[in-house]
């Protein structure tokens, strides 16, 4: 494990007390959204631990970690609106609670106004105007309220064991199939992955893959879990793009943790 890496500030989830029963898919899906959610505050705190250390004077270096600033935003938003819009009036189908996932909604308004205002400087800002403190001012806006979330909503998903266990189940699957399948793949091509028909996408995909810690807890999660080949993939055709800017992630394209490209004390 590197030395300085995206572990912290903003702590990740252990799946430990749950992931391991099979006795209800609650516990399944609280995992599969635990390693998810993960995979955005590995974004984040690798964001915030780099920016005060991104050179100025490269702009080349600067514009590729504003770039992965907003790969990072549009992912977190493409994850909570699918939530928002399918997977949560779902849950509350199938657990017969109107409002059951109000709380989560609510968690999301808590952080959208400082996330929003992150995304507009990440989009905006002018090389030349770059500070690495305001992004590190700018993500302390909302990093409590959505680290509260994130680690929150996990809860509430263990809880939906008193739920058909199936039904929980395809609800998660039909999620899945939602964050996969976007508009955002503009000229690439889809991938057949198990049968259903998915879109891997360039801005979204490689910070995905580059997010996932294949080590983590000792190893014992496949995350996401694909077919051998989707990592050569998503490295050789999806990633060139952008390729400069996924030298922030804290992981490579094959989930393998890796230095960060910009470091120093935190």
């Amino acid at each position: 494990m590197p030395q300085h890496w995206a572990d912290g500030p903003r702590p990740l989830i252990s799946t430990l007390p749950f992931s391991s029963s099979s006795s209800h898919s609650a516990y399944y899906v609280a995992t599969q959204m635990a390693l998810a959610h993960n995979g955005i505050l590995r974004g984040l705190n690798s964001i915030y631990l780099q920016a005060p250390h991104v050179p100025r004077d490269s702009s080349n270096d600067v514009r590729d970690f504003l770039t992965y600033c907003s790969c990072w935003c549009e992912s977190m938003h493409h994850h909570h609106e699918a939530e928002e819009q399918d997977f949560f009036p779902n849950i509350e189908r199938i657990s017969g609670v109107d409002g059951l996932m109000s709380r989560n909604v609510e968690q999301h308004r808590a952080f959208t106004p400082g996330f929003d205002e992150f995304q507009t400087y990440a989009k905006t800002c002018a090389v030349k105007d770059y500070d690495g403190q305001k992004i590190r001012s700018l993500v302390e806006s909302f990093a409590e309220p959505l680290t509260k979330h994130l680690h929150e909503e996990i809860d509430t998903l263990r809880a939906l064991d008193e739920c058909d266990s199936e039904s929980v189940r395809q609800a998660y699957q039909r999620l899945e199939k939602t964050l996969m399948a976007t508009d955002n793949v503009r000229s690439y091509c889809p991938i057949l992955l198990d049968g259903l028909l998915t879109m891997t996408q360039y801005r979204i995909a490689p910070l995905v893959f580059g997010t996932a810690d294949r080590s983590f807890e000792g190893g014992i999660h496949d995350f996401p879990k694909v077919p051998f080949f989707v990592p050569y993939v998503i490295h050789y055709v999806f990633a060139r793009a952008y390729r400069g800017a996924w030298r922030y992630n804290p992981c490579t394209l094959w989930r393998d943790p890796q230095e960060l490209a910009f470091k120093g004390p935190s």
